[in-house]
């Protein structure tokens, strides 16, 4: 997993990202962490920016008599560290594991709902952690995603410039995937719910939706 780490990117992502998390990026990430129950895998949990709407849905689920397992997966052992620190500091009892999207370390049919956020943009071989992703969902479950993605007209073409330095600059994010198009195309989803919502330049627009894994 060596080859994933970047320290300073883990060091500095917190403070650039405080603003944008507490005002546009919240709601999207209530939104896929709202009404979770059973087995979660959180995919790129990164610095463990959606810990805290998974302690409000693991509260919401035990009310309601039911429990909620959350597995933090992330390829570097920088921003997993201070993801299993955000869940020890919030309290959320989560299994911490460092492993790729293209090769989850998980047997088949091992979750009911895998979240991902932000991370689309930023795994080198989408097909196959797409595949990954529908082959550790039951049958049914759900994959529920937030993500930026390529922009139409002047916008999308001053993507397409940017991109490269982008890249090297943010850990490998890409400004310009289709990943709607992407989601909506792979054999083991059957996408049900997508919504377009404005974002921060370069960052725009954002997506977030639901497909069920169709087994």
């Amino acid at each position: 997993m060596a080859a994933h780490d970047n320290p300073l990117f883990a060091a500095i992502y917190d403070p650039v990202t405080a603003l944008a998390e507490a005002t546009v990026l919240a709601p999207h990430r209530r939104y896929i962490t709202n009404g979770l129950t059973g087995r979660v895998l959180d995919l790129g949990a990164g610095t463990g920016a959606s810990v805290p709407f998974l302690v409000a849905a693991r509260d919401a689920a035990r009310r309601n008599g039911d429990a909620l397992d959350v597995h933090l997966l992330d390829p570097d052992r920088h921003m997993l560290s201070r993801a299993r620190r955000a869940a020890d500091e919030h309290g959320l009892d989560a299994t911490v594991v460092c492993g790729d999207g293209e090769s989850l370390p998980y047997p088949d049919d091992s979750f009911d709902v895998v979240v991902s956020a932000l991370v689309g943009c930023t795994i080198p071989d989408l097909d196959a952690a797409l595949d990954e992703v529908a082959r550790v969902l039951r049958p049914g479950g759900q994959f529920r995603f937030f993500e930026h993605v390529a922009a139409d007209g002047l916008q999308g073409r001053i993507q397409t410039t940017i991109d490269p330095a982008w890249t090297r600059l943010a850990a490998g994010c890409h400004l310009d995937r289709d990943l709607e198009a992407a989601y909506h195309a792979h054999p083991g989803f059957d996408v049900v719910t997508v919504e377009r919502h404005g974002g921060v330049p370069p960052v725009a627009p954002l997506v977030r939706g639901v497909a069920v894994a169709t087994g």
